[in-house]
């Protein structure tokens, strides 16, 4: 039974997360009722992980097995034709049967956007986080790198049956943008973007480590907190998790 592959970007801003649940609208829900349409029988599918409510993906990555399988071009167009504007079925290949979207992965990168200014841009304010306070930016920068490595990454993750919770973040960069490009426009202000590598990632691990690194840049947490954390497993204090709606999936690497 041929195995195929979907690439998916979605905006998660509507939607509860990627994963199936009963009550509520989720990405992968409403894919599976979009595909079963496709080939009138109950479609499942399985996805590269879970994202949270309001997160959003560029390359989340989901395989599904089906007898009777429309050419790609064709599934494609017929997928994109029913699902909402806000997701995408970008690229769809036939994968073998011992690829697993989940198993598989070698490593995954997030990115995560900010707006430190007075006013966040109507057009981004759905896509960054909106933080007004004062940030040192250098600061914020250079402890990034403590990050960096493998680590039990416990205090930086929400609750979750996960019992192995040693990550290995491979890259944690942290730039700072006086404009982003909104459609062919220059749209001025103080953004910072986040963007890690690692081999996996716990519950709220991203949110947690950049809720964590602006809690240092605006001067209520030490580098010294954060090695600690690290190394005893308990959550430092003040610590936000970041809001969801900065958050993308940016690409699943195989």
């Amino acid at each position: 039974m041929p195995k195929l592959k979907l690439t998916i970007q979605y905006d998660g801003t509507l939607y509860s997360g990627w994963q199936r649940q009963k009550r509520h609208e989720t990405v992968q829900s409403i894919i599976e009722e979009a595909l079963s349409e496709i080939f009138k029988k109950e479609i499942k599918i399985r996805g590269a992980g879970r994202t949270d409510a309001g997160v959003h993906a560029l390359g989340q990555i989901a395989t599904f097995t089906v007898n009777n399988f429309l050419p790609m071009n064709v599934l494609k167009k017929a997928l994109n034709a029913i699902l909402p504007s806000d997701i995408r079925i970008t690229d769809i290949e036939e994968v073998e049967n011992t690829f697993h979207p989940q198993y598989s992965v070698k490593k995954k990168a997030y990115v995560y956007y900010i707006c430190n200014d007075e006013f966040c841009p109507v057009f981004l304010q759905r896509f960054v986080w909106h933080f007004r306070g004062n940030l040192d930016f250098s600061l914020i920068q250079k402890a990034a790198e403590i990050f960096q490595g493998t680590h039990d990454f416990t205090a930086f993750s929400g609750s979750t049956e996960v019992k192995d919770r040693i990550r290995t973040i491979h890259s944690l960069t942290v730039e700072l943008f006086n404009s982003l490009c909104f459609l062919d426009m220059k749209i001025d202000g103080n953004f910072i973007k986040f963007r890690i590598e690692a081999d996996g990632f716990l519950k709220y691990m991203v949110r947690n480590i950049v809720g964590c690194l602006v809690e240092l840049g605006r001067g209520a947490l030490s580098e010294n907190t954060i090695i600690e954390a690290l190394k005893t497993g308990r959550r430092p204090n003040p610590l936000r998790t970041a809001p969801p709606q900065g958050l993308f999936l940016e690409k699943v690497f195989y």
